[in-house]
């Protein structure tokens, strides 16, 4: 009986252990965000939310990319080259972080916007609805 508690509580030692072993995904606010974005002329300005909610406004520049399709997003990803950082973002932060978390256990370097879209517009930062470029959202193919 003793040798079994022992266990287990090796067990939960051990579990939560490798729960510190993730890497996490840091995360900026919008003006560290875009400036970050700014200075790394490699970077790729990623917009995981729905096309619908991008066509409505996203940052100039952005590529869309939606984490609600799964299947999408990894053909999306298979594209992706992990030499380059993703400054990714969404509505409000919760999608961002989750695409964050899945990138970043790929392999790829990435930082997340706190607030997503909501908190750059609450700062009264532009949005742009047209971006000139139909190529700006990646391929599903």
């Amino acid at each position: 009986m003793k040798q079994s508690i022992i266990a287990a509580m090796m067990s939960a030692i051990g579990i939560c252990s490798g729960c510190k072993a993730q890497k996490t995904v840091k995360v900026l606010s919008p003006d560290d965000f875009i400036a970050a974005f700014k200075a790394d002329t490699s970077a790729v300005l990623l917009d995981v939310r729905q096309p619908a909610e991008f066509d409505e406004g996203h940052i100039k520049g952005a590529v869309n990319l939606d984490w609600l399709n799964k299947e999408k997003f990894e053909k999306g990803l298979d594209k992706m080259d992990k030499a380059r950082t993703y400054y990714i973002y969404c509505r409000s932060g919760r999608r961002s972080n989750a695409a964050a978390m899945k990138m970043r256990s790929e392999g790829f370097n990435v930082f997340d916007m706190k607030g997503g879209i909501l908190e750059w517009k609450s700062l009264g930062f532009p949005v742009a609805t047209d971006d000139g470029d139909p190529g700006k959202a990646i391929p599903a193919n």
